[in-house]
């Protein structure tokens, strides 16, 4: 992916800013990658006021829409800027645009983009997180647990490219396993199994059950190690659209393999409920990213 910025004209280059939230200055419109044959992917990144003048800590948000819709306008991240995390809104190629792993490698490509640019915008670029909604929490959740796999979460692989380890994962209510998702949605289920126009067939180009094979390649479960980052996951037990079994089936490979992992469950909450945007599931996720950042990440920077 590359940086079409040198093309630009000089007139037109600069970063539009504004101070939309209390004590933080927004860079909108921010290009992070360029794709030959494609618009350029952007996100929107969110700085508050350090009057430390250390660096900020990133949180990289991912947001929901079933793989098909949804802006980086959306998302519960406000109030980690209150917090002094700095938070990067990210765009990514919908399913329309890209089929899978294509809009992991753009999330990717984000979280590389933070860490490049880390001095230029006052950024910790060894305390970067992730967050994710829905199909942004699959996602992240992706980048996180894959950042080895170059055929998933794309780039060369090489050691001397910026990384996209993340320290930390925040996921709400994100599918996991795509051959179990009717099975885990239960008594709560909203529709049949996945069917051709179905959005997570948009999403794989296939059905996962005529598929096993290439569904068991996007089962984030498969990748998870010792070594992989402490996660946050929240999900609602009415939720009819992601089961919370799928919540569960990460939170059990992630413990399996020795790595740290918390799931609250969230009594009555659906798909996308008011719930996960409360002080209560605020306070959750800030003190879960004051340990997990305590110190800065093993990462290439």
């Amino acid at each position: 992916m590359a940086d079409h910025r040198p093309t630009v004209r000089p007139e037109l280059a600069g970063i539009r800013t504004h101070q939309v939230f209390r004590d933080a200055l927004s860079y909108f419109d921010v290009p992070y990658a360029v794709l030959p044959g494609f618009r350029a992917l952007v996100l929107d990144l969110h700085v508050p006021a350090r009057p430390d003048g250390d660096p900020a800590p990133v949180v990289v948000y991912a947001h929901g829409g079933g793989f098909f819709s949804g802006t980086r306008t959306m998302g519960p991240w406000a109030f980690l800027l209150e917090a002094g995390y700095a938070v990067a809104s990210v765009d990514y190629r919908l399913s329309g645009e890209c089929r899978f792993p294509g809009p992991v490698h753009d999330v990717a490509a984000a979280v590389r983009w933070v860490r490049v640019h880390a001095d230029e915008y006052g950024l910790d670029a060894g305390r970067v997180a992730g967050f994710g909604s829905s199909a942004g929490g699959y996602l992240m959740n992706a980048v996180a647990l894959a950042s080895g796999y170059p055929e998933i979460v794309g780039g060369s692989g090489e050691t001397a490219e910026p990384s996209c380890d993340l320290a930390a994962v925040i996921d709400h209510y994100a599918p996991v396993d795509f051959l179990h998702m009717d099975e885990d949605s239960g008594q709560n289920g909203t529709g049949p199994a996945p069917g051709p126009g179905s959005p997570l067939v948009q999403f794989l180009g296939f059905i996962p059950s005529a598929q096993p094979d290439e569904a068991e390649r996007a089962n984030l479960c498969r990748y998870v190690t010792a070594a992989s980052p402490p996660f946050l996951i929240a999900h609602g037990d009415a939720d009819g659209v992601v089961g919370v079994g799928q919540s569960r089936r990460l939170r059990d490979a992630l413990a399996a393999a020795g790595a740290r992992a918390e799931l609250v469950v969230v009594p009555g909450a659906g798909h996308g409920s008011p719930e996960f945007d409360q002080p209560g599931m605020h306070d959750r996720a800030l003190a879960f990213l004051e340990s997990a950042l305590i110190k800065p990440a093993n990462v290439t920077a």
